[in-house]
């Protein structure tokens, strides 16, 4: 007699769905509830979640007229400030900025303020995204979507895990990019494959003078001036799902990497060992759409 093999999940994987996901804090009482929590078991569990948040950035480039953009902020109450090329980190408002790679018309960067990983900074994404789609925003080979994700405390031995790390998962991450961004195809986004981040590599220098650029699909060089750890892989989007995805997929491949280094190259998206299984559907579902 065969038997079958539950799939299941456990209670505390449904509960670190809900915590982990993009959803309202209402949304997410009312999945707990569902679950069977108390409204003070809910509140302890959000409080935890809170507690465990992480600071981020995004940089979306994309071409879009300007008049049109300020009547679709106006609207939707987005603070905002036109400016110069500049890399001035700020906490307040999204700032437009010129980008000399980005080719077509009205080409734009649009940088977030510094954004704490819960509901508020997300929801500060999710309208930023609505805004600029309502503004009819476009991408194209030439866009990119820069993640920043906070680097406070990083000890040289963190560093060059999320490098090491990286590297062994970049065959499996280009199969969720656009062609454009994967293996060496793309200049501003270069490949880590070839590197050899054990030799003579022990400290955040040495691994930065063995890179000597930013221009690699993890940026070395940001932790200098931002304090953070820049992804450059994806592709530009307006998308807030595909963000805000990517963007939890940088934050837990930077913090799991605190403490752990996988074995060897792993090529399948089910064995990446710091996201959810929800999380795991939407990467696979992106890799067979750009099949």
């Amino acid at each position: 007699m065969s038997s079958k093999v539950s799939t299941k999940k456990s209670l505390s994987e449904q509960v670190a769905e809900v915590r982990e996901s993009t959803m309202s804090k209402d949304a997410k009482c009312k999945a707990l509830i569902k679950l069977g929590f108390t409204h003070y078991e809910i509140e302890f569990v959000l409080r935890e979640s809170q507690s465990k948040t992480f600071t981020f950035g995004v940089e979306i480039e994309c071409l879009m007229m300007r008049s049109r953009f300020i009547e679709r902020a106006r609207d939707n109450r987005m603070q905002y400030e036109y400016q110069g090329y500049n890399h001035t980190d700020n906490r307040s408002y999204y700032k437009f900025v010129t980008d000399s790679s980005i080719h077509g018309d009205n080409p734009i960067e649009c940088v977030s303020p510094i954004l704490e990983g819960n509901d508020n900074g997300f929801e500060s994404l999710k309208n930023c995204c609505k805004t600029l789609n309502e503004a009819d925003a476009k991408v194209n080979r030439s866009t990119g979507l820069h993640v920043h994700i906070g680097a406070s405390g990083m000890t040289d031995k963190w560093f060059l895990n999320i490098f090491r790390n990286y590297q062994k998962l970049e065959s499996i991450i280009d199969t969720f990019m656009a062609p454009s961004r994967r293996r060496d195809n793309n200049t501003f986004c270069k490949s880590l494959q070839g590197y050899n981040f054990d030799y003579a590599c022990n400290t955040i220098a040495d691994l930065q003078r063995k890179l000597s650029s930013r221009y690699y699909k993890v940026n070395p060089m940001s932790i200098n001036r931002h304090g953070t750890i820049e992804f450059r892989q994806h592709q530009g989007t307006t998308d807030f799902e595909k963000i805000s995805n990517w963007v939890r997929f940088c934050a837990k491949l930077v913090q799991w990497s605190k403490e752990n280094v996988l074995s060897n190259e792993d090529l399948r998206i089910d064995n990446i060992p710091f996201i959810t299984e929800s999380e795991k559907a939407f990467f696979k579902s992106r890799a067979n759409a750009l099949r």
